[in-house]
């Protein structure tokens, strides 16, 4: 019964966290690319009026969905990851930024309707991000099944001869 709770567990943790990896993603993006983002959304650069902060975020969460498409291969990592229980933050980090580079390399001619996803540098930052926040909420406790504990040596018996 434990297992199933573990992985029933597991399936919300991991729906959470690839959710909030692919909006920081996107927060990542923005600031990677934020005079591309501030002229996409129109702020005059002196504005501090909350309406044009709660447009930023309107705006970058829409943007997110690209960033969505971009890192779809990465539940092919995620599903080696859940499976093997591995949890080192380099493997999610690189797994992330592989899956997102794969996921704007296929996108081809997607990418040539928007500027904001054309430096490459800005696409792995985003990547590296998203994977460490995955790595964050759920990739560090990956796997359904607790790992083993160190086997502890048996101690010899020093009262027989």
């Amino acid at each position: 019964m434990a297992l199933i709770g573990r992985l029933l567990l597991r399936l919300v943790v991991v729906s959470l966290g690839a959710a909030v990896a692919i909006y920081f993603g996107t927060l990542a993006s923005c600031i990677a690319n934020w005079g591309r983002f501030v002229a996409l959304i129109g702020i005059p650069p002196d504005s501090h009026a909350i309406v044009d902060i709660i447009l930023a975020a309107v705006m970058a969460f829409i943007m997110s969905q690209a960033v969505f498409m971009m890192l779809a291969p990465a539940l092919i990592g995620i599903a080696i990851a859940e499976t093997f229980a591995i949890r080192s933050w380099i493997f999610h980090a690189l797994n992330g930024a592989l899956s997102i580079w794969v996921g704007w390399v296929t996108l081809g001619r997607g990418r040539e309707f928007s500027e904001f996803y054309d430096n490459a540098l800005a696409i792995l930052a985003t990547g590296l991000v998203a994977g460490f926040v995955y790595w964050l909420i759920a990739g560090w406790n990956a796997g359904v099944m607790k790992p083993a504990a160190p086997g502890i040596p048996p101690v010899p018996d020093r009262a027989t001869p």
